[in-house]
């Protein structure tokens, strides 16, 4: 889709906001917090003669009007005259193809009359080499006509790179090494994870080198999660469902029987090769009791959100004006076989449910096809491998199954993003989204992170709103009300996968807690070594995925047998002084940044 468009001249009737030269905002647009802190440290920096630079952004929060905003900065400033926006092919249709919703950004943002061109074919765009914005794709960049006609284009002008969704563009690929071509005076990148699992470095972010010797990046603005739950409306609550599965496993040749839990299955598979951990791992997800286990929930949930949504919108008398959109199920499956296996099952167990698959042995034309009817709402589930991804806007996704075996941070992270973006046709009791996983990866700590993110960004949501509150009469009462306290029953049941089979599901959502008692002159030990326990727990996961976020491979059990090593004992055997110092030192270890 290539068109070229004129924006209208915006009326000079509105003063430019304070700080960001070449921005006049209009029809009552406000920039995000996080935006507007970008967007004023990109003009110091420019001014320091800072080209190359880096922001961090959730998904949802407005990526698209961030890099619009920045060449305006750039432009004011003298720093360039046109911007190239690179993005992943899949993103070009729901954030930027459509030419409508850009002029409108551009109208609120005060741009003086600019003309833009989609370029994802040579036919028109070569036919427009003088246009003033380009949005393109990494994809046609690196194609041979692409590539020349990019390169008469940048040649043309002092051009702003934009980089979108940036983890896509490691420093060593064909697409940087065809981008590192055109020439251009400055950049900004921009992501929600700027990392990769293979731990590549990223074109065009800036790092700098720790004492450790990895690498850092070092962004002009972070928006982080607890950031984004903290201004609210960004991001959807998440509870997080973990299974986990007693297997019996008989050795064919030796008739050897082994037992273990999936969790420990996973566990064994890290030092251990005499069982072939990650084959049995793939064949149990294949098998119905398995299936059953992991969708049955799922679809219990689902159905009981469509419910409720609907009696919801009845009630509100929004049900008689007309449809609305329902909640959506999106299932990730590990390969196209097993996609189709799960959605075989689907159809048999749940034919209630529109359902559908995609994958790259679908045609493409009817890929695009399932993939437009689940947009627009008219399926209820989609089952894929890795054909949703980041970019892919359908904000109704609030159930998500992850029966996959993908455990990396970067991947997970963009994986439970298709389902977290807030979504205003839902009140905020229905903007909750329920992922359910298997616990045999590290996925469990990625989700304990999302909630524990959650919680805090919700309570500094609430302090803030409290400190803006009117002053009310002196009271002895916290201003903190505990509403609630969640808790779900362990239940096992005996399944009939292998004799002796037994499976354990349980489902944690972190709580805000409640406000912390007066020093009491009795302690009990039993008690408080708990908390230290849980405290120490929550410490390292977040320590682990901060330093993951800049870079660094460290996993929980990396942090834990490190203060083994400070302490000379294992968790289990630390007193509660010894277990106070652990605390103490996770706490200086993520104000520090790094391993102590």
């Amino acid at each position: 889709m290539s068109t070229a468009r004129r924006l209208p001249p915006v009326p000079p009737t509105h003063a430019p906001t304070d700080g960001l030269p070449g921005i006049t905002l209009s029809h009552g647009f406000r920039f995000r917090r996080g935006q507007a802190a970008f967007l004023a440290e990109l003009a110091e920096a420019f001014g320091r003669g800072e080209t190359n630079h880096l922001g961090v952004f959730v998904p949802g929060y407005g990526k698209t009007i961030t890099a619009l905003a920045s060449f305006l900065v750039a432009r004011a400033l003298g720093v360039a005259d046109k911007l190239v926006v690179f993005v992943p092919r899949g993103n070009l249709r729901d954030q930027y193809a459509d030419p409508d919703e850009l002029a409108e950004v551009a109208e609120d943002l005060g741009a003086p009359p600019l003309s833009f061109c989609i370029a994802d074919s040579e036919r028109v765009f070569l036919k427009n080499l003088g246009t003033d914005i380009i949005i393109t794709t990494y994809q046609y960049a690196s194609g041979e006509g692409g590539h020349r006609a990019l390169l008469e284009y940048t040649r043309r002008g002092r051009c702003l790179f934009v980089f979108d969704e940036v983890h896509h563009l490691s420093e060593d690929g064909l697409w940087a090494q065809k981008i590192d071509a055109f020439p251009h005076t400055a950049s900004v990148a921009l992501s929600g994870t700027p990392m990769r699992s293979d731990n590549k470095t990223l074109f065009g972010v800036p790092f700098h080198v720790g004492d450790d010797g990895d690498q850092y990046y070092e962004a002009l603005h972070e928006v982080t999660m607890r950031d984004a739950h903290e201004e609210g409306k960004i991001l959807k609550r998440v509870d997080a469902h973990v299974v986990d599965y007693r297997l019996k496993l008989v050795r064919g040749d030796t008739g050897e029987e082994v037992e273990m839990s999936l969790s420990a299955m996973a566990e064994l598979g890290r030092t251990s090769k005499e069982v072939d951990v990650y084959l049995a791992r793939r064949k149990l997800r294949f098998h119905d009791v398995y299936l059953e286990t992991l969708l049955g929930p799922a679809f219990e949930r689902f159905a009981e959100k469509r419910k409720t949504l609907q009696q919801e919108m009845v009630r509100s008398g929004r049900a008689a004006k007309g449809p609305f959109r329902n909640h959506q199920m999106l299932v990730i499956g590990m390969s196209n076989r097993h996609a189709a296996a799960i959605l075989d099952f689907v159809r048999a167990r749940f034919p209630a449910f529109a359902s559908a698959r995609i994958g790259q042995d679908v045609p493409a034309q009817e890929r695009e096809e399932l993939l437009q009817q689940y947009r627009d709402g008219k399926l209820d589930v989609m089952v894929q491998v890795d054909m949703i991804g980041e970019g892919t806007d359908i904000k109704p996704i609030s159930v998500i199954v992850k029966a996959d075996l993908v455990r990396a941070y970067s991947k997970t992270m963009q994986q439970v993003f298709r389902g977290m973006r807030y979504f205003d046709g839902f009140s905020d009791d229905q903007n909750r989204c329920d992922i359910y996983a298997a616990n045999d990866s590290d996925v469990v700590h990625t989700l304990e992170w999302i909630t524990a993110e959650e919680q805090i960004g919700v309570k500094m949501r609430k302090q803030q709103a409290a400190r803006e509150a009117p002053a009310a009469a002196p009271s002895e009462q916290s201003p903190w009300e505990l509403t609630s306290v969640q808790h779900r029953d362990i239940r096992t049941h005996s399944l009939e996968l292998f004799p002796g089979y037994v499976r354990s599901s349980s489902t944690f959502h972190r709580e805000i807690p409640a406000p912390e008692p007066e020093a009491e002159q009795v302690i009990d030990v039993n008690q408080r070594e708990r908390e230290l326990r849980q405290e120490c727990a929550r410490l390292a996961s977040e320590l682990s995925f901060f330093l993951q976020g800049r870079g660094m491979s460290v996993d929980v059990r990396e942090i834990h047998a490190r203060a083994k090593l400070r302490l000379a004992k294992s968790q289990g055997d630390l007193s509660l002084p010894e277990l106070e110092k652990k605390q103490e030192w996770l706490e200086r270890c993520l104000r520090s940044g790094r391993l102590l």
